[in-house]
């Protein structure tokens, strides 16, 4: 109660009294009833005042300090901040037709082939967080990876196979353990500036070249990468530094384009720069020579929403390929493959037609091919490797909800020659296209699903397989995605397969038909 509320009080009480006094002079005795009058206003004005100070008080409780202050919490440790998550996936894949059941076989996926159903396809774990203002961390294991020769349709002549599948050449089975732990990213961000625009990416980390390599496989619709990019990088990644520059709105956009469904690759910088190793991850350097990388993106936001992405990347380098024993033969990435004329060499490991690799007293005329002994791996003159040199383009409408990704590269690498008996650099070029629509099932609530369709072509050799056999693909492949749940998805997918067995000689070209499916959960 406010003080004129009293004072009016008293005021209308002394009106009705001089009224009263005025029209009865028979009233009260009037030097009482002002007494009373006083006395009720001094009550109301005492109530008034004990009001305003509860409310004074409450006032302070509610804005002041607290009278004693908490004692400040201790700094967090560095491995405090650091958060752990995963995925993993679990694929099925059936050949349902094969022009030639034990040629069939994929570099990207070990249960593409005769007998083979089951597969852990991946199981990552994954430690990454901030430090600091300016370092993070990020660390992930594969918990079903093969060790290199593990699953493989490579042998060596007159040696026990026994770490490979099938051998379609001689005939022999082996059987070996799989899913064993193997880094696949270990690196630190170090940031030179509060907004992190501009940050050194050190360690083992994805090779910034390619929209689909830099996609994670937690993301990507189709279970493999197409063969024209990845054959790039071996499980795309390499030790080395890596430079990257993005505008803070930027980052927030292509943070956002993962976050919201959008099949994003994250940030991997509007401009990426980098030197690295060459020989893929988890692998030793094997020349002195580093390979360079560059990329640019720049991704376009539209008035009505619509996100559409154009980039262009390129690296050069010199790739060390490895070699086994082999029968030689002609009709590489053809049905026919196998053809021996008269005269041709018996088994022996294709030498590598490079500088470093042998001492000039071998060559190359028909009828002179070297032999197994032609080189080794204490190759004279320092061994520098072949000429791999790649320049790609990407253009991507994201997902909203109709969605295109084209990618299209071009360059030269190690390649097997068609008479199998040498390696040299070679051109190659291929890329692919892929559509989708992105519906989000509201009426139902199934959740979300992605129906897909995706063309791939590659022609020219396969680096990172042993011997680099030169290669055909004529790919496609047309599935749906669906997530009922953020953590739960599932694909199908019909894939019909037209490209070379790359994983073992005579390297023949083979047509297939496979249902392939894949549950995925996320964690």
């Amino acid at each position: 109660m406010k003080l004129g509320v009293g004072r009016a009080a008293f005021a209308a009480a002394a009106f009705g009294l001089f009224a009263g006094v005025a029209a009865s002079p028979a009233a009260a005795d009037t030097a009482s009833e002002i007494r009373a009058l006083k006395a009720r206003l001094n009550k109301l004005e005492s109530e008034e005042a004990a009001a305003k100070r509860a409310a004074k008080a409450e006032a302070q409780r509610a804005h002041a300090a607290p009278a004693v202050a908490h004692a400040p919490e201790a700094p967090k440790h560095w491995y405090e901040k650091l958060s752990i998550r995963g995925y993993t996936q679990m694929r099925y894949n059936d050949t349902i037709n094969a022009d030639n059941w034990n040629n069939v076989y994929s570099p990207h996926d070990r249960s593409v082939g005769p007998r083979r159903n089951f597969l852990l396809r991946r199981a990552r774990l994954i430690v990454s967080g901030d430090v600091s203002s300016h370092l993070y961390l990020y660390v992930q294991f594969d918990l079903a990876s093969a060790p290199s020769g593990t699953f493989s349709n490579s042998f060596t002549a007159g040696t026990n196979p026994s770490y490979a599948l099938y051998n379609p050449q001689i005939g022999i089975y082996g059987n070996s353990a799989g899913n064993f732990a193997q880094m696949r990213d270990a690196y630190a961000d170090i940031s030179i500036d509060e907004k992190k625009e501009f940050r050194f990416r050190v360690g083992q980390s994805k090779i910034p070249y390619g929209f689909e390599n830099m996609q994670s496989s937690q993301n990507r619709l189709a279970l493999d990468r197409a063969d024209a990019i990845n054959s790039c990088c071996k499980d795309e990644r390499d030790l080395g530094i890596f430079f990257y520059y993005t505008p803070e709105h930027m980052r927030h956009l292509f943070r956002d384009l993962v976050r919201n469904n959008l099949k994003g690759t994250g940030d991997y910088g509007m401009v990426a720069l980098g030197v690295y190793n060459g020989q893929g991850a988890n692998r030793i350097e094997l020349n002195n020579g580093v390979h360079i990388v560059g990329r640019f993106t720049y991704p376009y936001v539209f008035a009505n929403g619509q996100i559409v992405e154009a980039s262009i990347q390129g690296y050069t380098g010199r790739y060390m390929p490895t070699t086994s024993a082999i029968t030689p033969s002609l009709g590489m990435a053809t049905n026919w493959a196998g053809y021996r004329p008269v005269g041709f060499p018996g088994a022996g490991v294709p030498f590598v037609n490079a500088p470093g690799y042998f001492d000039g007293t071998r060559n190359l005329v028909l009828g002179n091919y070297p032999g197994a002994n032609a080189w080794g791996w204490s190759c004279v003159n320092g061994c520098q490797g072949v000429k791999d040199d790649r320049v790609a383009v990407t253009g991507v409408i994201y997902p909203q909800p109709f969605g295109l990704r084209a990618e299209w590269n071009w360059g030269r690498g190690p390649a097997l020659d068609p008479t199998q008996t040498y390696i040299r650099s070679a051109g190659l070029n291929g890329g692919y296209v892929e559509a989708t629509y992105k519906y989000d099932d509201k009426e139902f609530g199934l959740g979300t699903f992605f129906p897909f369709f995706k063309w791939q072509y590659f022609n020219g050799g396969w680096k990172t397989e042993t011997n680099a056999p030169s290669a055909r693909t004529y790919e496609w492949d047309v599935g749906v995605e669906w997530q009922p749940l953020p953590e739960v998805e599932v694909t199908a997918v019909y894939s019909n397969m037209n490209r070379t067995n790359t994983g073992a000689a005579p390297y023949r070209q083979f047509h297939a038909d496979l249902l392939r499916m894949q549950l995925q959960w996320n964690y």
